[in-house]
Formats: structure tokens, sequence, C-alpha cells
């Protein structure tokens, strides 16, 4: 039987320096970390600014830089902030199940090894070397132009570990647009949120106003960074402080928006219990923002991991890693009604006690089809004990689940801890932090595609390399563009600490 894992915690290493040149446009700092190894996009792809100049500005989580255009010294970063306490760094949930028995085939399913299926299409667009930025905490998020916009729990201030939020433009290449501090939040995690003015939504894990709060980490914070105008930085807004109580503490995957600019959320901690919350941030006259907490965790199990989706109707749909009345984790919906309260129900409960014949503990959140199907993941469980991808289906008046792939480990992947996408076809992708090749016994990670065919689905898998030259275990949702392009991250791998990826299927 599949335990639920548990998310770990460990301090932050330094990373590689690597080859790093840093060129310095008015307050932002660019990167230029290109590589000319095989199967990654050279200088032409992505290329720095040509305009350069050195200078400093006076602003609230700036990262500065004093160098020549030439750029070849190396970065100072000044904080304008002191005295913030040493925070640990809240890195990825890293479970992985007690191996068992090694599956490397299912009968149902094609495994195409990485030189057959997507090796070809595979191309790193960035690397990071762990100076400015590491250890990407999200996905990608794609505004209008086509830039894309992530979350790294780690580097910018605060010692390197208050964490950034960088853009990466086929015209510009890769920046870092700002920089956590502490009291406007510490180690950002979980997918952005894009406006239709370009603003970027997110949430920090530690940090915010109430810094002797969460063993004197702070609880986490919801921001918003708007958008340079005349060549100014981009300007970063703490739009709501956890205090660790009823309110709420530690969000981990980001908010959502809604039509009516309505934010919404999850804490892991925090609440009644202490067992996690569902969160709206609501605007107000003044630009100001008011949290309503819609449900503290109780009977519907414990520590919601992932973020949240909104159907047609205005339903909210969740999940809990823990807990619940089969001990396995949990689907939720909250359902608004007339009065303003949101009533909740439990879709479904994840079996604890029967793993082989069910997924345990989900850590990601969910996704909807236009039949209002849900699909998500859950990093335990299943035939092997490595997870499973599965499919909530309406019915009547409750919901019928459908476990469509179980993991097997090996060089199958393993311990999905992100949700899915769908494309126009039908056709559900992901990753799986583990399971392929190399990484000692547990594999490097996965990304796969799963294909609708007749009663079963078909799985084909790109596995990371075991030298880790192309990214390791990949933790965050894959992003899909209006032309099929799929994008990701890894937490590892590339120059040490991170990749940013591009797959065409």
């Amino acid at each position: 039987m599949g335990k639920v894992p548990v998310r770990s915690r460990q301090e932050c290493g330094l990373g590689a320096w690597a080859s790093e040149r840093f060129l310095s446009a008015r307050s932002y700092l660019w990167e230029s970390n290109f590589s000319d190894e095989e199967n990654v996009l050279a200088v032409g792809d992505f290329r720095p600014p040509t305009c350069l100049a050195s200078t400093s500005h006076s602003g609230r989580g700036v990262l500065y830089s004093q160098l020549s255009s030439k750029a070849s010294s190396s970065s100072l970063l000044l904080s304008p902030y002191s005295n913030v306490p040493h925070v640990r760094c809240s890195m990825f949930r890293q479970p992985f199940p007690p191996v068992l028995n090694r599956i490397s085939a299912v009968a149902s399913v094609i495994l195409l090894s990485a030189s057959v299926a997507w090796s070809s299409s595979y191309k790193v667009l960035h690397s990071f070397s762990g100076r400015l930025a590491r250890n990407p905490s999200s996905g990608l998020v794609l505004d209008k132009a086509g830039n894309a916009y992530g979350t790294t729990s780690a580097g910018g201030f605060h010692g390197g570990k208050g964490g950034t939020i960088y853009q990466l433009s086929s015209k510009t290449g890769f920046s870092v647009i700002y920089g956590f501090s502490g009291p406007d939040g510490l180690q950002p995690q979980g997918n952005l949120a894009i406006d239709a003015a370009g603003n970027l939504y997110g949430t920090t894990v530690y940090g915010g106003a109430f810094k002797t709060g969460c063993n004197n980490q702070g609880c986490g914070t919801v921001f918003r960074l708007s958008p340079p105008t005349n060549g100014d930085a981009w300007t970063q807004t703490v739009l709501y402080s956890f205090s660790g109580g009823d309110d709420g503490s530690n969000p981990q995957a980001g908010v959502m928006l809604d039509s009516a600019g309505n934010l919404y959320g999850t804490t892991e901690f925090g609440g009644d219990l202490g067992f996690g919350t569902v969160f709206e941030l609501s605007p107000g006259p003044g630009n100001t923002w008011s949290e309503t907490v819609l449900y503290g965790m109780e009977q519907g199990g414990a520590g919601p991991l992932g973020g949240l989706v909104l159907d047609q109707s205005g339903n909210l749909f969740g999940t809990t890693c823990c807990l619940g009345p089969e001990k396995g984790g949990t689907v939720f919906e909250l359902s608004p009604q007339f009065d303003g309260s949101w009533t909740y129900t439990l879709v479904y409960a994840f079996d604890g006690f029967n793993g082989s014949q069910d997924g345990i503990g989900p850590e990601a959140g969910l996704i909807l089809d236009a039949a209002g199907n849900l699909f998500g993941t859950t990093a335990g469980g299943g035939k092997f004990g490595f997870g499973t991808v599965f499919e909530l289906t309406k019915n009547g008046g409750g919901w019928t689940e459908s476990v469509l792939y179980s993991f097997a480990g090996g060089s199958d992947g393993a311990t999905p801890q992100a949700g899915l996408v769908l494309d126009a076809s039908g056709l559900l992708y992901g990753t799986t932090f583990a399971g392929g090749t190399g990484c000692g016994t547990q594999g490097c990670g996965t990304v796969f595609a799963l294909t609708p065919s007749q009663n079963e689905w078909t799985e084909r898998l790109f596995r990371f390399p075991a030298d880790g030259h192309l990214g390791l275990q990949p933790a965050s949702p894959l992003s899909l563009d209006e032309n099929g392009h799929l994008y990701g991250t890894t937490t590892r791998g590339g120059s040490g600490v991170g990749v940013i990826f591009k797959i065409t299927p």
C-alpha cells in the first residue's frame, strides 16, 4: 500500500555560478546564460538588449547592477530592506514512495524512449546557473506578446533566498524583473496569473507584514507586479499578508483570477483547525483589497497544496493532499450562494487504505474540460504505488472517479507533483518528478502525454537524461501555447539549478 507523500523542506544550496554575464538596462538585470550545446537554443534565438546603461534606481525590491556595458565583472545586489531575519528556503515537495518493484513496461501502455519520442523537439530555452535566480518554483504564464513569466524560490535578495520573478522574451532574452526581500514576501511558489493589463499576480510561501509569525519566517503574501511605464521598473504591491491564524498561512499554489478581478487561492495551513483554507481577495476603493476565508478545511481533508479551478457556473474545485474520510486526500467543490456564503461539497475521497486500487495524495490542482469533467494527478497510489492520472465525471447528483493511468516507476514516470494541461484534441500532458532514467534509484523525471484510445489511454514519454544537461525533476505544470507548443521548468539540472524548456509534440 502506498503512503501519502509528505512535502520536505531543506536549505537552499548556492548552486553553480557557472559563466554568466549580466547586462543592466536601467534597473533591470539581464542575464545571458545561453549555451551552444546540442539541444540548447543559441544566442540567436534569445538575445539580450543591445542598448545598455548602468544606473542606480531607488525603489522597493529592485535588483541593481554596477557593471560596465561589457558586463564582464560580478554583480552587486542591493536590498532596500535591512535587518530582515534569516529564513529557511521552502523547496519543492520531493516525496518518493518506497521502491517496491520496478516495472519496465505495462501491457496496455506504449512507452517510447526519449530518442524516439520527443528528444528531437526538446529545447532548453534557459538554464538557471544560480547567481540571480535558481530553482524554478512554477510553470510559465504567457502574455499577449508571447513573453513568458515564472517564479524561482531562490535567488534575489535575502542572502539569495528571497526568490524572484523572471521574464523570458524572444526579443530581450531572460531577465529577472523582481527580487523578494522579506516584508514584500519570500520564496514565491505556484503559477502566476495575468490580467488584461499585463499585471502579474502570485503568492509567496513566507514573508510579509507578520514577520514574527510562522516560526519567525512570515506566513506568506499575495502580491501584484505591474509592468513598467516609460521604461521604469516593474512595481510590486503586497495585496495581502497572511497572519497565520484563521486567515490562513503558507500559500503554495498561486492564485486564479475571475472576470470581475477577484483572486482565489489556497493556504496549506491556518484556518480554524490549522488544516488550511480557501480564500478570496476582492479589490476595493483606493487600491485596497479585502480577504474572505471561503472555507477552513475540516472534514474535507487537510493541506490544500494545489490551486483552484472555476467552472462556468462560478463553482470552485480543488484538492487536499491529506486526510479526508478515506485518509488519502480529497477533491472538493465550493459553490456560491445568493447570500454571499459558499457551500462545501465533498466530490471525492481518495482511499488511503487501498492505494493499489486508487490514487493517494493529490498535490496539484485540477483542470476542467468542456463537458465539465475534472482531471488531476495523485503523487502516490495506483496499481504500482507511484501515482496516477484520474478523471472525475459528473453522474447525476454525484461524481464517478476513473483512474486513467497508473505510473509504474522504473523507466516509466513516478510521483507526479504537478497538474495537467489538455489540448484541443483531448490529449493530456503532464510531468512526473521521478521515474525515467538516472538520478540513482528514483529517476530524473519525465514529461508525458496520454492519448485516449477506445477504453484505455496510451502514454509516450520524454525522459530527462541522467547527466542533467536538459534538466532534472520537473515539479510544476506545463503551459500550452496557441500553436500547440509545450513549455515547462525543472527544479534542477542544466547549469545546476533548473531549466526552462520547450517541446513541440
